[in-house]
């Protein structure tokens, strides 16, 4: 593939014609431009993503990509605080904003700093080349039609990176979240076209097939766990006694509403949950995170294996 210049948008997927609608609504990233900059879901996850990084030991000299970047806020974010990221989407409404995220955000990084590629892919297809030292999955997997053989390619790609490296203690790594408990779906989940919810030990166990070794496993959004019960029971009441159908679209959902008063106090309460992260695992939440290496590999000697 040819260097891209900074900030173009390298299109990678041989069918350009093809309708990605089944994994991800396009429609929403004019308001997810906005709204993921600001709603403490959004601001909170992406803060809780770095510091697992940096208690990792995730530095600048690692090179990542996120895989559904969506219109790239973490990314940035990432990149912002120093890390090395790549972005790739598989639909362009989403890179245009994360490109134009990026311009106006990394502007004043170091110079001899790479600038981040920017990838359309289909990961269900194939994933885009490059060397990764570490992957990340933020709330995808849930929308892909099969996310075993998404997780199996990111194995392949991040052991040859492995080989390449000389195997021994280089450990690449994949970062994903997901939303927990299938018992929590809701309209939301129907809306944001999601094909599972998963519990941490399935999620753990999700990654150790894949020749995965856990470093972190953890629920978070500790406080969402009871409200989003009680939204569900008051949706049920509602559809159940007045007849109220669920929402039709993205925008029409409490979810996607930005609230200055909630956010700050949303961001007090769940900084609490932050700081307690920052040493200990939470046995509950709507999300699940989950950091895993690959074992160490080493060449097998050619004359033994004789």
């Amino acid at each position: 593939m040819p260097t891209p210049r900074p900030f173009e948008i390298v299109d990678l997927i041989e069918r350009p014609d093809r309708d990605f609608e089944d994994f991800f609504d396009p429609a929403e990233f004019q308001t997810r431009a906005w709204l993921e900059d600001q709603h403490y879901w959004h601001v909170y996850r992406r803060t809780v993503v770095l510091d697992v990084l940096r208690a990792a030991g995730v530095g600048p000299g690692q090179s990542l990509i996120e895989l559904g970047c969506g219109s790239g806020t973490v990314a940035t974010f990432l990149n912002q605080n120093g890390l090395r990221v790549d972005y790739s989407d598989v639909h362009g409404e989403g890179l245009r904003f994360a490109v134009a995220r990026a311009q106006t955000r990394l502007a004043d990084r170091d110079p001899g700093t790479p600038p981040p590629r920017f990838l359309r892919a289909d990961i269900t297809q194939a994933l885009p080349p490059g060397e990764y030292d570490g992957v990340l999955l933020l709330d995808v997997l849930e929308h892909l039609p099969d996310d075993r053989a998404v997780l199996g390619a990111v194995r392949d790609r991040l052991r040859e990176r492995q080989r390449a490296k000389g195997g021994g203690a280089f450990r690449p790594f994949v970062l994903f979240t997901v939303p927990a408990f299938q018992f929590l779906w809701s309209p939301w989940d129907d809306l944001e076209k999601h094909k599972r919810r998963f519990t941490l030990s399935g999620a753990r166990d999700l990654a150790q097939g894949f020749g995965f070794e856990i470093e972190r496993a953890t629920y978070f959004f500790f406080p969402l766990f009871f409200a989003a019960g009680g939204v569900k029971a008051l949706r049920w009441a509602r559809a159940s006694l007045l007849g109220t159908a669920p929402p039709a679209r993205f925008e029409s959902m409490a979810e996607s509403k930005n609230h200055v008063a909630l956010n700050a106090a949303m961001l007090r309460l769940l900084g609490l949950e932050r700081r307690w992260l920052r040493t200990r695992d939470l046995p509950l939440g709507t999300s699940i995170l989950i950091l895993a290496r690959l074992a160490e590999y080493q060449e097998k000697d050619p004359e033994r294996a004789r």
